[in-house]
């Protein structure tokens, strides 16, 4: 349960691949503001959707201990009049639901026959956030406006080894949870966007489904040092989803939890 809830923590708040080596000249000038405006107009503009894999792997800096996962991830971006949606269904080390249709999050464990429901209404609103004005409460309803929220500079290593594109994040305003947040971007996408004269629209091709999702992994870092990393693949965007992705139905039998509004 206790490590459940910390893979759950890492989702919602950190919870965020090539051919080329690192250190190669770019064929065009990418700067610190096209890496983040790819992030975000890709996200506020026109993806609506997404589905991939991922793999999520936690460290426990005082245990010394890893928790690792792997899973699918679906996604519906808000809109100015519905919320956003999301569904992480976890294979591996147990089978576990996270389920949100903007206004109720379920999280099923039937190792323990158990559902906690939350009522998220008040941070997935609509018609109560604004996006150019509002802060984020949540990362996935964030990525449209990294920049408002965080202090952005690459990292130290700047690009991994495919040459894709370091970020790090640190919170303008003190965060109970994040110390630091790194994203991986995609750098055939950046550079599509550039090359595209700026245009964002111009990553939304269906025969490269994954340049309108350009986060590869995300890693979070909280105060006392524990990572939770999430790396994403076989990414997908613009796909249709049912709404009814994002619903759930209690199984008969199981206890039905309901967590302390604070805690949600």
């Amino acid at each position: 349960m206790n490590s459940f809830r910390l893979l759950l923590a890492g989702t919602l708040l950190a919870l965020v691949a090539v051919s080329a080596e690192a250190g190669v000249v770019e064929p065009v000038n990418i700067g610190l503001n096209d890496v983040i405006a790819t992030v975000e107009k890709s996200y506020a503009g026109p993806l609506q959707s997404v589905t991939a894999d991922f793999v999520q792997r936690s460290t426990l800096t005082a245990k010394q201990r890893e928790l690792r996962a792997d899973g699918q991830m679906f996604l519906k971006t808000a809109t100015t009049s519905t919320p956003l949606k999301f569904r992480f269904d976890y294979f591996r080390p147990t089978a576990q639901q996270i389920v949100c249709n903007g206004k109720t999050m379920w999280m099923y464990m039937p190792e323990n026959r158990q559902v906690i429901l939350s009522d998220v209404s008040f941070v997935f609103n609509p018609f109560n956030y604004d996006p150019s004005r509002d802060r984020a409460t949540n990362f996935l309803q964030g990525l449209g406006r990294i920049s408002k929220d965080f202090q952005i500079n690459f990292s130290s290593q700047r690009q991994d080894i495919d040459g894709n594109y370091i970020l790090e994040l640190t919170p303008r305003r003190s965060s109970i949870t994040i110390e630091k947040l790194f994203m991986v971007v995609n750098r055939s996408a950046v550079m599509l966007y550039v090359q595209g004269g700026r245009n964002i629209a111009i990553l939304n091709n269906p025969s490269r489904p994954e340049l309108l999702f350009p986060l590869l992994s995300t890693t979070m870092v909280d105060h006392q040092g524990n990572t939770t990393l999430m790396e994403f693949s076989n990414i997908k965007a613009n796909v249709w989803l049912a709404d009814s992705l994002f619903d759930f139905i209690i199984p008969a039998g199981v206890q039905l939890v309901r967590p302390p509004r604070g805690w949600q």
